[in-house]
């Protein structure tokens, strides 16, 4: 009656797939304890498909009681398998931890109809009936295949829905067990002779553990310790960190210590240091996040300084590896979890960023993490990502600030100010992005977004209409170093056919360090077309004879020896204005707030002035709204007591 070829191979399977998950450092997180749920499961379904098979096929020399009773056990557990399935997604996706109670019984209210119907059937043969000629199909034994279709499809449309919390290569799995199932059930009903979904159910389970529940994927190389990416699942379930601690801690100076001992020696270290760990604290879970950073996670009210006191003290002796005995140190960072409420790349960030800090200083107290600091390293990888997000969709905003004649008072010029908003659409200020940028080597692809969008607009503009000479675009020092300036910038240039002259480049103090690579690089961008501007002059340490040994043509005045000599007339700034100009250059007065300064600038001779009295930096399509019709609008006038800030910023 019944063909069992499929199903002694996928029992063998499963036995082996449970030993091997046993005998696996697991993390205790959903997704584990779904999939746990899930093997046990089936292991039963299939022991309990077999049985009530063998039972019908037997039914003649058994008792009808306990064949009922077996295919009775056979279709809740086949009904059970089915929401273990759609759980194993549930935590993978993580939708339901914020479900309300209503919600959770809704979603669980098919199954609960369907194994009432199951339970019935003994008294109603709604699903199966036994009798003396043996098993029979009953008129609703279809809602077992209706069950099951229904959560693999709500399971499709929560993987649709809430695809972008999963990589690519793991939604794609998602999508293939669902898939899978799908096909086991379509062949259950063609071919109800062949006992075939369990070994369906099989393939599914090897997908799963493949790509999800792989132990080897948690375990980090260095020995039975959990990686980073096991840390950041432990840390995406709230339940983990409801009264739990991390402490954080790092072999100080890793880099030079690898390199002193060696990477194959140091590698036999770290095996040592967790080994130790594992052992001295069972009871806490054990991380390794690369370069010599440690994490052990474990109950609010576990004695920590008795933790820091064990490890400390195991690390004033060497670390024997194979000959060599490595001398080590560490230090620390504490952190509660409990009240912490930014998602779990925030925390590890800050774990790490504090271990980088606190590795670098010479005090080997450990250091606490309260949650301030935690929200303002969190607000510093949100700014990071929005910068990321921006550069990579070429959405980076910029604003432009008009710069006018000291003699005409009419515009003259205008800067370019690199503008990044956040996901609330609120400016984010250029001194906390900018130097991000810098640091994390995304400082060119911002410059030359910067340049693609002044050529857009010059090429979009009449900008001679405006009153518009030429267009200023920031430099930021690390940009002045790279050799690959000039070309990058000129072949934007020729892309969009803007002559170069159109262009002046403004390069700060700051830039001005190593003058045999600096003059260079600015001699390669005068050859192509390009007029230099030396920016935040006053703010550096740069003097007259330094200056000249550099061919700018025009020089901007720091705001703040504006606002002093304001303050204070004293004949230094007239002194200074006059000998620039004897010399060539041109004079830029940034930070005019208003009409005393602007006339007190014009007097001693500066060309040009800028500041928030003419207007704050206006995006594109305002500033061409504001100047299209005229080069010479009524100036807007601003309080002095609105600071700006418009030195040289991206």
């Amino acid at each position: 009656m019944w063909n069992f070829d499929f199903v002694y191979p996928s029992m063998a399977v499963l036995f082996i797939l449970l030993v091997y998950f046993f005998f696996r450092p697991m993390l205790p997180n959903r997704m584990n304890k779904a999939f746990l749920n899930l093997i046990f499961t089936d292991i039963a379904t299939v022991l309990l498909d077999l049985a009530s098979s063998m039972a019908d096929e037997n039914h003649t020399i058994l008792p009808l009681p306990l064949v009922s009773v077996l295919n009775l056990l056979y279709f809740m557990a086949f009904l059970f398998r089915v929401l273990c399935f759609f759980h194993l997604t549930l935590a993978l996706l993580k939708t339901d931890t914020r479900w309300s109670p209503l919600k959770k019984l809704f979603s669980c209210s098919v199954f609960l109809l369907s194994e009432l119907t199951v339970l019935s059937s003994p008294l109603t043969g709604a699903v199966y009936t036994i009798d003396s000629l043996g098993y029979h199909r009953g008129p609703l034994y279809d809602i077992l295949p209706v069950c099951s279709f229904f959560y693999l499809f709500v399971g499709i449309c929560l993987l649709i829905r809430h695809r972008k919390k999963l990589r690519r290569g793991a939604l794609v799995s998602a999508f293939a067990y669902h898939l899978i199932l799908a096909a086991g059930n379509g062949a259950r009903i063609l071919f109800p002779q062949y006992l075939v979904m369990n070994f369906f159910c099989l393939l599914a389970i090897l997908v799963i553990f493949l790509s999800f529940e792989n132990p080897d994927l948690y375990i980090t190389d260095r020995g039975p310790a959990f990686n980073t990416r096991a840390f950041t699942d432990w840390l995406d379930d709230p339940m983990h960190r409801r009264g739990s601690r991390v402490l954080g801690f790092a072999i100080r100076n890793y880099n030079d210590e690898r390199s002193m001992y060696g990477g194959s020696q140091m590698d036999k270290g770290l095996r040592l240091i967790i080994s130790f760990l594992v052992k001295q604290f069972p009871e806490f879970l054990l991380f390794y996040l690369r370069g010599g950073n440690f994490a052990l996670t474990g109950p609010e009210n576990a004695d920590w300084n008795a933790v820091r006191s064990i490890i400390s003290g195991r690390f004033q002796l060497p670390w024997q590896a194979e000959s060599a005995d490595m001398n080590l140190s560490v230090t620390y960072v504490e952190m509660g979890l409990t009240e912490q409420d930014v998602p779990s790349d925030g925390i590890i960030s800050t774990l790490l960023y504090a271990l980088d800090e606190a590795g670098s200083s010479t005090d080997t107290e450990q250091v606490l993490m309260p949650k301030e600091a935690l929200k303002e390293i969190g607000r510093q990888i949100e700014i990071k990502r929005c910068l990321d997000r921006a550069l990579d969709h070429d959405s980076l905003e910029v604003f432009l600030q008009p710069i006018y004649s000291g003699t005409t008072r009419a515009i003259h010029a205008a800067e370019a100010l690199a503008r990044l908003r956040d996901d609330d659409g609120r400016l984010i200020a250029p001194g906390m992005f900018i130097p991000l940028a810098e640091k994390n080597g995304r400082i060119n692809r911002l410059g030359e977004q910067v340049l693609r969008r002044v050529c857009i607009f010059i090429k979009t503009h009449d900008i001679r209409a405006m009153g518009l000479h030429w267009i200023n675009v920031n430099l930021s020092p690390l940009q002045c170093m790279q050799s690959s300036l000039p070309g990058s910038f000129s072949d934007i240039l020729s892309e969009y056919g803007v002559p170069a002259d159109l262009i002046h480049l403004e390069i700060t103090e700051e830039s001005m360090i190593n003058y045999m690579k600096q003059a260079r690089q600015m001699e390669k961008l005068l050859q192509c077309g390009f007029h230099l501007a030396l920016d935040d002059y006053g703010s550096g340490f740069s003097n007259l004879h330094q200056v000249m040994e550099y061919p700018f043509s025009s020089i901007k005045l720091d705001m703040s020896i504006v606002w002093d000599y304001i303050r204070n007339r004293d004949p230094l700034l007239p002194a200074l204005v006059r000998a620039f100009r004897q010399m060539g250059f041109t004079v830029t007065a940034e930070g005019i707030e208003n009409r005393e300064m602007e006339e007190a600038m014009a007097a001693i001779g500066c060309d040009y002035l800028q500041g928030y009295c003419y207007s704050v930096p206006l995006s594109m399509e305002a500033f061409a709204e504001k100047y299209s019709f005229s080069g010479d609008p009524q100036a807007d006038f601003v309080p002095p007591q609105q600071e700006s800030h418009t030195s040289g910023t991206i």
